[in-house]
């Protein structure tokens, strides 16, 4: 039985599936279990069933007979995407090609608790940047990135485009950012982010909010950013931490 309500489930059951053929579980050419059976053995539709079969019909990995069921295609190929870590800054670094998407810029007014990350007062104008980051000439990140109006004023559409936020502030305004403060957390995508980054509605998401603070430890700026969980991973070094009161992980 399937029991994450906030994932569609046909889209649970496509990965359970998809997983099976890939471990190798159902081999190519096996005969997958009837519509009638996987509806009963995951208590759902038949409707529900046969939408997560055509997606996986639609990816070439399985086969639809009349008359003789839904087989394990014996020429499917799994190709897994390239997954990257770290910041942009980073994957540039790395000789990563990456790209940026404007979509829009403009003054709002934000909510209250982005107000407060910057240590505005309520009701001030922050200037927005809504883009996608391509990397490799792939969608990889949406991102909207929330600045103080006199910092946001002073950057040109130009720049945004040819390196990120981050490098602008640095190497353009000279506001030297030295710290930050970052939370990662699991998501799914929405009818708005989905067709910009070229998944499905409901598709995996990794979310990332960060405040960056200057040398003054004044905060400079405000991103949010979804990231496509088939793209990027998160990891972090531990390192084991004994006192006489204390015993476990902290971040090296």
């Amino acid at each position: 039985m399937l029991k994450n309500e906030a994932i569609p489930l046909y889209y649970q059951l496509e990965t359970i599936l998809r997983k099976r053929i890939f471990s190798g579980e159902l081999a190519r050419g096996d005969l997958l279990p009837s519509e009638e059976a996987l509806a009963k053995e995951y208590n759902l539709s038949r409707i529900t069933v046969r939408q997560a079969l055509s997606f996986l019909e639609r990816d070439g990995l399985i086969v639809r007979k009349r008359g003789k069921g839904t087989f394990v295609s014996k020429k499917h190929t799994y190709l897994e995407s390239p997954k990257f870590t770290g910041f942009i800054e980073d994957l540039i670094s790395m000789g990563v090609r990456t790209k940026s998407k404007i979509l829009n810029i403009s003054m709002v007014e934000g909510p209250q608790t982005i107000q407060e990350h910057l240590e505005l007062d309520v009701g001030t104008q922050l200037f927005r940047i809504e883009k996608i980051r391509l990397v490799e000439g792939s969608p990889f990140s949406y991102v909207l990135n929330y600045l103080p109006p006199d910092i946001g004023q002073k950057i040109k559409r130009e720049d945004l485009i040819a390196k990120p936020l981050l490098m602008i502030l640095e190497d353009d305004l000279g506001i030297k950012a030295t710290e930050a403060v970052q939370s990662i957390e699991a998501t799914i995508a929405d009818t708005h982010v989905a067709p910009l980054l070229g998944i499905r509605v409901g598709d995996p998401l990794l979310k990332g909010e960060r405040t960056v603070f200057d040398v003054k430890q004044k905060p400079v700026e405000y991103v949010s950013v979804l990231y496509r969980a088939d793209k990027y991973f998160y990891t972090v070094n531990l390192k084991r931490k004994r006192s006489k009161n204390i015993v476990g992980w902290g971040p090296v």
